[in-house]
């Protein structure tokens, strides 16, 4: 095999690895962190946020992927942002719940956003999940959001 098609290679490799990260994954644990996550760390097991980018007055769509439990009884879920806040909860049937759960999200105004899922069981809280998104638009100020440009692309003059 050349070296080209090696470094080919090694290149996707490298790529598969870095999409396969959760940006989570890269967050440094506490000290006193296990291990292993508990078992029911993967009761819920996404979060998946559509459109990926959204503009101002949007509706998004979140469906949560859920692992059928015989302990799960409620899925709350949650969308905060400095000028927002949302939440709804479903009863879930235990074993018989059905796997995902589609939330709608209507007319967001722009800025950063948190959504968390938590679910709980007969016991309190079982497991929560958070992902943070952003809803392109204006600001508090009327001022459009200013993007920076990378060092791939740059503005030209």
């Amino acid at each position: 095999m050349g070296a080209r098609a090696l470094a080919s290679r090694l290149r996707l490799l490298v790529l598969l690895a870095l999409v396969a990260l959760p940006g989570t994954a890269l967050a440094q644990l506490p000290a006193d962190a296990p291990l292993d996550p508990p078992a029911t760390s993967k009761l819920i097991q996404s979060v998946n946020i559509t459109p990926l980018v959204a503009f101002a007055g949007a509706d998004l769509r979140v469906v949560v992927r859920v692992l059928p439990d015989a302990e799960n009884r409620r899925l709350q879920l949650s969308v905060d942002a400095p000028t927002f806040y949302a939440s709804t909860e479903r009863q879930l049937d235990g074993l018989m719940g059905a796997r995902a759960h589609t939330f709608s999200l209507h007319e967001l105004p722009a800025g950063e956003y948190q959504i968390t899922a938590v679910l709980e069981g007969s016991g309190g809280v079982r497991t929560r999940l958070t992902r943070s998104f952003r809803v392109m638009g204006e600001d508090q100020d009327g001022q459009p959001f200013e993007e920076r440009p990378t060092p791939g692309r740059r503005r030209r003059r």
